[in-house]
C-alpha cells in the first residue's frame, strides 16, 4: 500500500483554497461584534400585584431581581461607539458590553428610535476597539450575498449567510412597527438581535 505524505506545505495551501470571501469578511468584521448583557427592573405593575399576592396568603417576599436581557451590537467607533437594536436595551438599568476578545466594558445609551429599532451606545474608559468598516444600505441588490455576525450569550461569534431577499420592508410586531428593514434569508439565531449584516466585502450594511 502506497500512500502520498500529507505535509505541513500541502494542509497551509488547503486553507488558502478554502479562505473564501466570506471567510475573508467573518475574519475582518468579526471582532467588532460584541455580546450586549443589560439589567432591567421589573415592571412596576406586575411588582405590585405580585408582592399584593403573597401578602394575601402570609407568605415570605420572594427577592426582586433586574430582568437580564442578552444580544449583540458592533463596534463602528474607534471612541468606543456601539450600534444595536433598541429593544436589546430597552428600559436597560446597567448595560454590559463584552469583546469576541473577552475584554468588558459598561456602556452607556447615547441615543435610541424605536420606530427604526436602532441605538447607540457608548463604552466607557474604551481603547484599543476594533472597529466595523462602515457601507450603505443605498445600493444594495435583492439577491446579493450578505453575512450576519452575532455574538450570542458571550459564546464568540455566530455566523451565517444568506442572500438579500427584498428592500424597505416594514414589521408590525407587538405593540409596534419597524420600518424600513432589509429582508434576507440569513438565519438569525437568538441573542443575534443588533449584530452585524454585512455585504461580501466585508462592510457593515445593516
Amino acid at each position: 500500500l502506497w500512500c502520498a505524505p500529507f505535509t505541513a506545505a500541502a494542509q497551509l495551501d488547503g486553507r488558502k483554497a478554502r479562505r473564501t470571501p466570506v471567510v475573508q469578511v467573518v475574519e475582518q468584521a468579526a471582532p467588532a461584534v460584541v455580546n450586549i448583557a443589560t439589567e432591567r427592573q421589573p415592571n412596576p405593575f406586575f411588582r405590585g400585584r405580585r408582592d399584593d399576592f403573597f401578602r394575601f396568603f402570609g407568605g415570605p417576599m420572594p427577592e426582586r431581581r433586574q430582568q437580564q436581557s442578552l444580544g449583540s451590537g458592533v463596534i463602528i467607533d474607534a471612541e468606543g461607539l456601539v450600534l444595536t437594536n433598541e429593544h436589546v436595551i430597552a428600559r436597560a438599568s446597567n448595560i454590559t458590553v463584552t469583546l469576541a476578545d473577552r475584554r468588558t466594558f459598561e456602556a452607556d445609551v447615547i441615543g435610541a428610535d424605536r420606530s427604526f429599532d436602532l441605538a447607540v451606545l457608548r463604552i466607557r474608559d474604551a481603547k484599543d476597539l476594533p472597529v466595523a468598516r462602515m457601507g450603505t444600505s443605498a445600493d444594495l441588490m435583492p439577491g446579493e450575498t450578505v453575512v450576519a455576525i452575532g455574538n450570542p450569550f458571550g459564546l464568540a461569534n455566530s455566523v451565517t449567510t444568506g442572500v438579500v431577499s427584498a428592500l424597505h420592508r416594514s414589521i408590525e410586531a407587538e405593540d409596534r412597527v419597524y420600518e424600513d428593514f432589509v429582508q434576507t434569508d440569513a438565519p438569525i439565531n437568538p441573542g443575534n438581535s443588533g449584530g452585524a449584516l454585512l455585504n461580501i466585502l466585508g462592510e457593515l450594511i445593516g
